[in-house]
């Protein structure tokens, strides 16, 4: 259980002026469907759930939790009145689990779009996901998972197709780690990304995250709008699109699937 993370949260100053409110639960299927579900999802909301019994991954997958083991939460923020580079959040977000783990001796790395890997093995994810009224969107929704404590008896219990294989912050240094002081320190790198963001400072936010990137050059398969295209990672920009080449051409991807 978390029995001191709103205190340890409202502790820091930071935190606290950022921070609209915050909704602990013991149990739900989902953090961004709670968020998704609330009448007034105000900007600087947080979700977090000491359980998580349906968690949500990108087209439609599931996000496999543990009880009492993992991280599952929600960042609620208004809608930027541009979405001219709303594909930086997943990327400012990934920025923020990437400092949380490396202030804790690890050293991940990032796959576009939304993966956190250590060792080649996938320790977080985030998913992204806009709140609609009348048609128009008001909210962005940003869930995030960490593996915490979960050892290997728990991934492969039950059958569970994982598209990369999993670790967890135990299962790396062998030794348990405090879910509540995670939370608190991701929040603080959160919100602080979040600043650059609203400050317009994208070049900031995706050099940090391309210094963590090892794909330039990949071959690669992907799949958008049902359609296979093949080529080589080129680069990603500052609207959070992958670049591929393809053919001698510069093909522009802001979604889709990597099979390889």
């Amino acid at each position: 259980m978390f029995t001191k993370l709103r205190e340890k949260i409202l502790s820091k100053e930071f935190l606290s002026s950022k921070i609209k409110r915050i909704i602990i639960l013991d149990s739900v299927d989902s953090t961004n469907n709670y968020g998704q579900l609330l009448d007034r999802p105000l900007d600087g909301t947080i979700v977090i759930a000491n359980n998580q019994t349906n968690g949500k991954g990108r087209n439609g997958r599931e996000w496999k939790s543990f009880n009492e083991k993992n991280i599952a939460i929600s960042m609620i923020l208004n809608y930027p009145k541009s979405n001219e580079h709303i594909g930086l959040t997943s990327i400012l977000t990934a920025n923020s689990v990437i400092q949380t783990l490396e202030m804790l001796d690890f050293y991940p790395r990032v796959k576009w779009p939304n993966d956190i890997l250590i060792n080649s093995k996938k320790i977080s994810g985030i998913l992204s996901e806009a709140v609609f009224k009348n048609n128009k969107a008001k909210s962005l929704i940003i869930g995030v998972g960490i593996n915490v404590n979960c050892g290997s008896s728990d991934f492969f219990e039950g059958s569970f197709d994982y598209r990369i294989d999993p670790t967890s912050m135990f299962l790396e240094k062998n030794c348990i780690f405090s879910r509540e002081d995670v939370i608190v320190s991701f929040l603080e790198n959160f919100f602080k990304w979040v600043d650059e963001f609203k400050c317009k400072n994208f070049e900031t936010i995706l050099d940090f995250w391309l210094s963590r990137w090892d794909e330039i050059g990949k071959n690669i398969s992907i799949v958008k709008n049902g359609k296979k295209i093949n080529g080589n990672i080129y680069n990603v920009n500052t609207k959070g699109e992958l670049i591929l080449q393809v053919d001698n051409k510069e093909i522009v991807i802001n979604s889709g699937e990597i099979l390889v």
